[in-house]
C-alpha cells in the first residue's frame, strides 16, 4: 500500500486537544504490522506559492508564510507558529501527492491532512490551509472532471463546501453532528446527525448516501476524510460510534470506490479521543481496510 507521510507533521502545538503525535504513532504501528514498507512511503514537498494562490487569497497567504497573527490567522484556534503552519503547508503537498499516486495505484493513504475548515481568506477550527480543497483543485488541473469529497469527520467540512459551492466538477458530501461547530455551509449533500447516533443508524444513512453519490454523480476520483472523531469517547462530540463501527464505515466508502475502480485517497481529519491509543487505532483501521482491499484486488 502506498503511504504518504512526513515526520514534520508532528508539530509542537503545546497543550492542546489535537494530538499531533498520532502521525508518528500511526506510521510506526503500520510499519510494525508490515502494512507499509520503506519503498511504499512517499514524502511530500511544500507546494509553490503559485499553486497555493489557486485556493487562497494573496493577503492570507502572505500572513501565513510570514507567520503573522492577524484577523485572518487568529480564528484557527492554533498557535500562530512556524512549525504548525509549515506542517499544514506540507500537508497540502501530501494530499496532492497521495492523489497523484492513487491515479497510478488505485488508492493511497495519507497519514495527515483533512483540514477542511480553512477558507480561502481565513483560518478556522485548527485549520490554516484546506488540503482537501487544494488537492481537488489540482486534480481538476490534471484533467479529472468528477471529484467526490466524502467527508465523514465529526464536524461539517464548511471550508470545502464554501469553496466548491459553484463548482460542478466537485461533489461535496458531509456527514456530521448537526448541533456542533462549525457554522454550516451548504454542501451538495449534507447529513446532519442528531446527538447520540450510533453504528447502525450511521452506517445505514451512509450507505444510502454513497448509493446516491456513486449512482448519480459517478465520480472519477474520491477524497475520503476518515475522521476518528465520531467515536463514542471523543472529547469534542456526542456521536456514539464504536471502533468497529468506524472500521465498517471505512469498508463502505473504500469498498464502494474499489467496486467501481474509482481512485481514492484517505486523509485523517480529526480525532480527539480521551485515550490517544483509540484515535491511533481508528486511523490505523482505515489504512488496514485500504490495504486489504488492494491486496484482494491484486
Amino acid at each position: 500500500m502506498k503511504f504518504v507521510y512526513s515526520p514534520e507533521y508532528h508539530a509542537d502545538i503545546g497543550l492542546h486537544v489535537f494530538p499531533t503525535e498520532k502521525y508518528d504513532r500511526i506510521y510506526k504501528q503500520l510499519q510494525r504490522e508490515g502494512l507499509i514498507k520503506d519503498g511504499d512511503v512517499l514524502f511530500p514537498e511544500r507546494p509553490s506559492d503559485e499553486q497555493l494562490l489557486r485556493v487562497v487569497s494573496r493577503e492570507y497567504l502572505d500572513d501565513l508564510v510570514n507567520y503573522r497573527l492577524t484577523a485572518r490567522t487568529y480564528p484557527s484556534e492554533m498557535p500562530v507558529k512556524k512549525d504548525i503552519i509549515d506542517a499544514q503547508l506540507l500537508c497540502c503537498g501530501g494530499s496532492h501527492l497521495a492523489a497523484i499516486t492513487a491515479l497510478e495505484h488505485g488508492a493511497c493513504f495519507h497519514n495527515g491532512g483533512g483540514f477542511h475548515h480553512a477558507f480561502a481568506d481565513h483560518a478556522e477550527g485548527f485549520c490554516y490551509l484546506n488540503d482537501v480543497v487544494f488537492t481537488a483543485a489540482m486534480m481538476i488541473e490534471h484533467g479529472i472532471e468528477r471529484i467526490a469529497v466524502i467527508d465523514c469527520d465529526l464536524h461539517q467540512g464548511n471550508g470545502t463546501a464554501k469553496f466548491f459551492h459553484d463548482e460542478k466538477r466537485v461533489f461535496t458530501f458531509s456527514m456530521h453532528q448537526e448541533h456542533l461547530y462549525p457554522a454550516k455551509q451548504k454542501s451538495d449533500l449534507d447529513i446532519g446527525l442528531r446527538n447520540g447516533v450510533g453504528d447502525d443508524e450511521y452506517l445505514e444513512l451512509l450507505g444510502g448516501a454513497l448509493e446516491k453519490i456513486f449512482g448519480g454523480f459517478c465520480p472519477g476520483f474520491v477524497i475520503f476524510l476518515a475522521g476518528a472523531d465520531p467515536y463514542v469517547f471523543d472529547q469534542l462530540g456526542s456521536l456514539r460510534l464504536t471502533v468497529d463501527g468506524l472500521s465498517k464505515r471505512d469498508e463502505l466508502v473504500i469498498g464502494k470506490a474499489f467496486e467501481g475502480d474509482t481512485p481514492i485517497i484517505a486523509v485523517l481529519a480529526g480525532g480527539y479521543a480521551e485515550n490517544v491509543d483509540d484515535t491511533v487505532e481508528i486511523h490505523c483501521n482505515t489504512a488496514r481496510v485500504m490495504a486489504k482491499r488492494q491486496k484482494t484486488r491484486s
